[in-house]
């Protein structure tokens, strides 16, 4: 890819990801709110906000075309050698969401042949 359209992809996957954390922000915010008076629905809503937002990182991700690599509980790596790009997903947790994350550009040079055993 051209490095403006890899600019322009990396741009549109900040933009989605800042917008999915604010949203959990917010739901946070809800959660705070209603904790106070409906303890209960306050555990159910944060439940469904959390699967929410993980399924709704993954499909952007992957309709972005990146593939998941696992790297410890905390930490993703998602990786696309198409558009050559690598996002780094940290989450702390369950004390409260902190989520960062890094865009990485990288070149694909060549792939690795197998070697005979």
């Amino acid at each position: 890819m051209e490095p403006d359209e890899v600019d322009s992809v990396a741009h549109e996957i900040m933009a989605t990801l800042d917008n999915l954390f604010l949203a959990e922000k917010q739901a946070r915010l809800q959660v705070s709110a209603l904790e106070e008076r409906q303890y209960p629905l306050a555990a159910t809503f944060e439940m469904v906000s959390d699967m929410d937002t993980g399924t709704a990182i993954e499909e952007a991700l992957a309709g972005f075309g990146f593939e998941y690599h696992a790297i410890d509980e905390d930490a993703e790596l998602w990786i696309s050698d198409d558009h050559g790009l690598m996002v780094f997903l940290y989450f702390t947790d369950p004390d409260g969401r902190y989520y960062n994350y890094r865009i990485v550009a990288f070149d694909v040079v060549g792939e690795e042949e197998e070697l005979p055993a």
